[in-house]
């Protein structure tokens, strides 16, 4: 149970795109501020922001790291208590020039749109590391996730690796990736691309949109990859004939 709760909650934060950041206001002493805000999330469970010097929580963050990220399932109708929402409670930090460079264009891959703030000054790269997680997926199903829970292991492929093959299902298997789209989202493009691949899963953008696809199983090595994916199409293909 406590393991499907922790798949869940990883799943859900994969799948959304942008959360309710809190911080504590440096201006209104000891009260909580909330924004919205993209974000990104790593294999292993880190928390992505690329914003602005000068907004709000930026500066709050410079002067206490302690932060949270609410990310939930909106309610289309009905009760928003019945759908689930991860609130992941930690600290938060500037990320390093050494590695800063190669998330932010992980993140403009995902987020085309903030290619235009690399060119602004005042940009830079967050991230959050969890204390702790809440996660609540419904009525009775509510779990505390603590940090060696949530943090997973890094990659089993680096960088170029990773760009490699993202490139080679751009550039030779749009038809595949339009059969898991059409599959997994019931939605018709018949030219998506990658834009963001994990051991647990990847992204597929369509319409200005990001959809994540989990795989059954998180990849251990990039042939592990190759073997999920083409499973997927193979059954993709099949439920489309």
């Amino acid at each position: 149970m406590r393991q499907q709760a922790l798949n869940e909650a990883k799943k859900l934060v994969f799948q959304k795109s942008s959360a309710v950041m809190s911080t504590l206001s440096h201006n209104l002493r000891g009260y909580p501020f909330g924004s919205v805000t993209p974000y990104m999330c790593d294999e292993q469970g880190r928390i992505y922001f690329f914003i602005s010097d000068i907004a709000q929580h930026t500066k709050n963050l410079t002067h206490d790291k302690r932060m949270s990220l609410t990310v939930f399932d909106a309610a289309k109708q009905g009760d928003q208590n019945e759908h689930g929402r991860v609130t992941i409670v930690g600290d938060g930090s500037l990320v390093n020039q050494e590695h800063a460079e190669s998330l932010i264009n992980k993140y403009v891959a995902l987020f085309p749109e903030a290619q235009s703030y690399r060119n602004a000054h005042d940009f830079n790269l967050w991230q959050l590391d969890a204390i702790r997680v809440r996660y609540i997926g419904g009525f009775g199903k509510i779990f505390w996730l603590e940090q060696e829970e949530w943090q997973q292991p890094a990659k089993a492929w680096d960088d170029e690796q990773e760009l490699g093959m993202i490139e080679h299902m751009n550039a030779d298997h749009q038809d595949a990736m339009s059969l898991i789209l059409k599959q997994q989202y019931n939605l018709d493009d018949a030219s998506p691309i990658m834009s963001g691949l994990l051991a647990q899963g990847f992204y597929l953008q369509s319409l200005k949109n990001n959809y994540y696809i989990a795989f059954n199983e998180p990849c251990d090595s990039p042939m592990a990859v190759r073997k999920a994916l083409v499973k997927m199409t193979q059954d993709a293909r099949q439920n489309a004939s």
